[in-house]
């Protein structure tokens, strides 16, 4: 995975975005004190490059039968922990999967617009499917300050395109 590099002012860009990822181009220059095609050049190159994503976000407590929930999984190979995480990523469910140090070695974020009970029907029908998963153990998100979340890209309950 190769990091990077990236200035004040891109940090800068980014930080604002952030806070508003709809703010004009315009208002962002005046903020930096740069041109409004410095933005645009530069915001195209972080794009580009993979390093900055505008996307619509969404608060799932704030959306009808959406819920969020954490699985904490062990892995029986390290040497695994690699493909068990492409494999999650595969869910349409999945918004994102990190390796982590500690007791567990991979932590992964479900939105969940089904019920609970589709949490059973996960393990069941995609988890157990996972070949290296020694140990998973869930957890419902009851309550969050500033959870804004990007949904998974197939994720079923929401509109198709």
């Amino acid at each position: 995975m190769e990091n990077k590099d990236i200035d004040t002012i891109d940090r800068r860009m980014i930080k604002l975005l952030s806070q508003d990822g709809r703010m004009p181009a315009k208002e962002i220059a005046k903020k930096l004190d740069v041109s409004a095609p410095t933005v645009h050049t530069r915001l195209g190159s972080l794009i580009k490059r993979g390093v900055l994503k505008v996307a619509g976000l969404v608060d799932t407590f704030k959306v009808k039968d959406t819920l969020t929930a954490i699985i904490a999984i062990r892995v029986d190979d390290n040497g695994k922990m690699g493909d068990v995480i492409d494999q999650l990523m595969e869910f349409e469910n999945i918004h994102w999967a990190v390796a982590v140090t500690g007791r567990y070695d991979i932590f992964a974020e479900v939105i969940v617009t089904e019920g609970i009970e589709w949490m059973f029907k996960f393990y069941e029908e995609q988890m157990s499917q996972i070949d290296g998963i020694s140990h998973a153990e869930s957890f419902m998100v009851t309550n969050t300050r500033r959870k804004w979340t990007c949904l998974p890209p197939k994720i079923k309950g929401w509109i198709d395109e």
